[in-house]
C-alpha cells in the first residue's frame, strides 16, 4: 500500500517527535494505557492503528502483550522499530480498508493521538469490529470540539501550520461505536496543551 500524500508531513518531525511530546509534558499515552490496565493481560495481542514512534504501544509491550503495529508514515515505522517492541510492524495508512489482518485476530486495539487527523470516522470503526474478537476492547482518542454543544456536523474542521485537524462531535463517536457492536466501557477528558481529548475505552460485544 502506498502511503498518502500527507505521510511526508508526519515523516518530517518523527525525529524530533518523542522530545517534542516530553517537552510539552503529552501522556495521553500514558493515560490511555491507564484505563486500559484492568482489561488487558500478558500474552494477549494488541494492534496499534497509527503507531507512530511507537510511545502508546511500548506500554502495553512493557505489560507483557504482544504488539503489532501499523503506520503510513516510514520515518515514524522506522524509530518505532528501533526501539525493538513490537512483534510486526505494517506500513499502510488505516483511512485505506480492509486492514492487512485476518478478522479477529486482535484481542485489543488502540489508536491513541491520530483520529483527530482524519475526517470520516466509519471505516475505522468497521475495521475495529472486524478485526477485534467478541469481549476486545477498543481504546482511543478524538479532540473535543471547541463549541459547548459540539458541531452541528460529524465534525468540525481547523487547519495548523501544514495540518488539517478535526474535533468529532460526541454523539458521532457515540453512534459509531453502538452501530459496530461496542459498548463504552470508560471515557476521560484531558487536556493536550491548550486542547481538550477524549479518551475513550470500548468493550466489543
Amino acid at each position: 500500500m502506498t502511503p498518502a500524500p500527507n505521510a511526508a508531513l508526519h515523516d518530517a518531525y518523527a525525529a524530533d517527535y518523542d522530545g517534542q511530546a516530553q517537552a510539552y509534558e503529552c501522556y495521553i499515552g500514558d493515560l490511555l494505557f491507564g484505563l486500559c490496565y484492568e482489561f488487558v493481560r500478558p500474552g494477549q495481542r494488541l494492534l496499534d492503528a497509527g503507531i507512530g514512534s511507537g510511545l502508546s504501544a511500548q506500554l502495553f509491550a512493557r505489560a507483557g502483550l504482544e504488539v503489532h503495529g501499523m503506520d503510513f508514515s516510514p520515518a515514524m515505522l522506522a524509530i518505532c522499530r528501533s526501539k525493538e517492541f513490537a512483534v510486526a510492524l505494517e506500513l499502510h495508512d488505516l483511512t485505506q480498508t480492509p486492514w492487512p489482518y485476518l478478522s479477529a485476530h486482535f484481542d485489543h486495539l488502540v489508536c491513541c493521538g491520530v483520529l483527530h487527523f482524519i475526517p470520516e470516522l466509519e471505516g475505522i470503526f468497521g475495521e475495529a469490529e472486524r478485526m477485534l474478537a467478541a469481549g476486545g476492547v477498543f481504546a482511543f482518542t478524538t479532540r473535543q470540539p471547541t463549541g459547548p454543544a459540539g458541531p452541528p456536523a460529524p465534525f468540525e474542521r481547523r487547519t495548523i501550520g501544514e495540518f488539517e485537524i478535526f474535533s468529532h462531535a460526541l454523539a458521532y463517536v457515540e453512534a459509531l461505536l453502538a452501530q459496530h457492536s461496542f459498548t463504552v466501557l470508560k471515557a476521560q477528558r484531558c487536556f493536550v496543551g491548550d486542547d481538550v481529548f477524549l479518551l475513550w475505552v470500548a468493550g466489543r460485544q
